[in-house]
This record gives C-alpha cells, structure tokens and sequence, in this order.
C-alpha cells in the first residue's frame, strides 16, 4: 500500500512535466524528407523567443525554437527576422546525421530609417547585412539607425562593397555606376527558371532563388565544371552540369517540369516597394520583404505588408494546391496631418473702437455736407 501512495505522485509529477516540456514554443519542420543517415538538421532559438526563422529564402519556415530536420548536406542560409529587431542571417554548414545551431540574440530597433540604393546599370542584385533585398532601384526602409554594409553586385561587374550609415526617420541615399570587369580571372552564372521562386544550389550550397521576369546572378565564380540544382515544391528537381570559364557570363534558363504526383500545397512571392515591410498572414508574423514561401496549404489568407511612415496594405484571397501566388505592394506614404488654421477672436475693445471711429469719421463728413 505504502508503494501504491508513493507510485501515485511520482506519475502526477511525471505526467505534469511532460506537459510542461510540450507546452514550450517549439516546433519542427521536415524540409525534404531525408533521414538521418542521408541529411542532417538545424536546431534554432532565438532571444526573445517567437521569431520567424525561414530556410534557404523560403524552403521552409518555423517559430523560435525549433528544427528544420531533413537538410541536406552542404551550405544553408537561416534568416530570422522579429517585428521590431534587426533581421539576422547566418550561414550554416550541414554534415550528416548532424544537428547544427543556430542561436542568435536579437537587437531591438528604435526609430527606424531607410536605405535607397540606386546603380547603373539597374536592376543589379544587392544586399543589406549579408541579407538579400532585391534589385536596385529600390527603397529598403525598417532598418536600424547606424552603419551597414551594403554589397551591390550585377554580371560582368565589379562588386561594389560600401558602409552607408542609417539616419533614424530619413532616407539615406546610396548611389553608384558599377564597373565593368576587365579580363576577370573568374566567371559570372546566371539562373532563372519557369515558374520563378526556385531555391538554386551549387555543388549542394544554397545561393538563392531566382526572381521574377529575372536572373540569380551568382558571381566571381573560379573556372570550372558546377553541378547545378534547382527546387521546387509541386516540380521535379532540375540538375544539370555547368562550366564556367574565366571572363565569361554563363546562362541557364530552367523549365521546371511538375512531378508526377498532385501538388497539395501553393508557393507565394511577397515583395513590397519599400522592401523591409513586415508581413502578417492570417494576423500571425512571417518575416520582411521580399519573400518567398515553397509549400503553403490550401486555404483562406489575408496578408498585411506594413511598414513605419506607410499605409498598410492589405489583401485577401483563396489559395489552391499548385497555385505560384504573387503579391506586390506598392506602399503610399501616410499623408502628413494638417492642422486647421484658425483665426483668433476679435476683442471686443477692438471692435468698440471700430465703431467708434466709423462714427466720428461719418459725423466729420456730415459736418462737411452741411458747411
């Protein structure tokens, strides 16, 4: 009997810590499927906890702590981004049957500013602490006051690397005539694919996705033969062999063919103008524009893009299986308030007096009448 009254809240006490350790904000993803011994995994927390953390520019998302497992081997990028903190982005090398982390301390953001980056010639590809935002020309706002490297990069240029220093509540602007490469010793490729918003790996390390109506480039790349993939949710994986050559742009445009089973989930691509808006899917969090999201199920969304100084911009709409969603946002300034101007009360004094000389001055012309 002793040992039954005992046995009892040793159960309770276990009972209430298993409910304990699953009542943690933890979560996690499977990217592609893969065991332990062909993948690894990437464990990531972040302070404070509940930030968005996406995979290789949108392979996969999850909410700190968690752990994207079934990563291949080879180079990975994590991006974590919390509404008001600076984004993070870390690079992380995946062995196998390994579990890499990722933990990062986050740094709050107070009276954020912008970067307008411009070059000629237009349309290069650029990034803002190691972290991609687009193509130039563009305005990239939410960003915390104080320096930060900016890397400017197009095909058959040199890349252009500067620090350009953030004015809290302003618009700084960076600008630059890109120049050409001479007898590089080093080549230039260029990927794009149908559809658009496919994760390009070279020799198994992740080097974006491609945009719409553009090209990846990828860049000062030594000479030699690559072993090229593109993936996608819904498609077939695209692999080819490329050789570059010292001076030299190479191009790959990829057709995508869809798998042979049904897709049963979307792909979305949100950008906005500015760039650096934050996104909110179903009022939940999901990171800062541009974004790119591989498997979205099937459902009912509203998306609000908003960034400080700027109308929210909000949308809603069905999602279907197989269905490459695109929003873009074109953000409007918020109009300045104007106050009415009014004017101050007449004082009675003055009014009296008024009145008092309109009537001398009528009884001076009356006087003048008779005389």
């Amino acid at each position: 009997m002793k040992n039954r009254y005992v046995l009892v809240p040793a159960l309770v006490l276990l009972i209430l810590m298993v409910g304990l350790a699953s009542a943690q904000p933890s979560s996690q993803v499977d990217v592609n499927g893969g065991t332990a011994y062909n993948s690894g995994s990437i464990y990531v927390d972040s302070t404070p906890p509940t930030a968005s953390a996406i995979l290789d520019g949108g392979v996969a998302q999850l909410i700190t702590p968690g752990t994207f497992s079934g990563v291949s081997p080879g180079l990975h990028n994590v991006i974590i981004t919390k509404p008001g903190f600076s984004p993070i982005t870390n690079n992380v090398v995946v062995s196998t049957g390994t579990t890499q982390n990722v933990i990062v301390s986050m740094t709050p953001v107070a009276n954020p500013g912008g970067l307008s980056i411009t070059s000629s010639p237009q349309g290069a590809a650029f990034t803002i602490d190691d972290i991609s935002e687009g193509k130039t020309n563009q305005v990239v706002g939410n960003l915390a006051p104080g320096p930060h490297k900016v890397t400017i990069a197009e095909a058959g240029y040199e890349i252009y690397t500067t620090t350009a220093n953030v004015v809290a509540g302003q618009i700084t602007d960076v600008s630059v005539t890109l120049v050409a490469e001479v007898n590089p010793p080093t080549g230039d490729l260029q990927v794009g694919s149908t559809p658009s918003g496919a994760a390009v790996f070279l020799n198994g390390d992740f080097k974006g996705n491609t945009p719409v109506d553009d090209t990846l480039d990828i860049n000062d790349l030594a000479p030699g033969t690559y072993t090229l993939m593109l993936s996608r949710q819904g498609y077939e994986d695209y692999t080819k062999s490329i050789d570059v050559a010292a001076g030299a742009k190479t191009q790959v445009s990829a057709v995508l063919q869809p798998s042979g089973q049904a897709p049963t989930t979307a792909t979305a691509q949100i950008s906005s103008s500015p760039s650096g808006a934050e996104v909110y899917v179903n009022n939940v969090f999901v990171g800062l524009t541009p974004l790119t999201f591989s498997s979205v199920a099937p459902g009912q969304y509203s998306i609000d893009i908003r960034l400080a100084g700027y109308n929210t911009f909000s949308t809603t709409g069905m999602v279907t299986a197989g269905q490459n969603v695109q929003v873009y946002a074109a953000l409007s300034p918020v109009a300045p308030v104007t106050t009415p101007t009014t004017s101050a009360p007449v004082s009675p004094v003055v009014v009296i007096m008024a009145l008092c000389i309109l009537g001398l001055t009528g009884f001076l012309i009356s006087g003048r009448t008779k005389s």
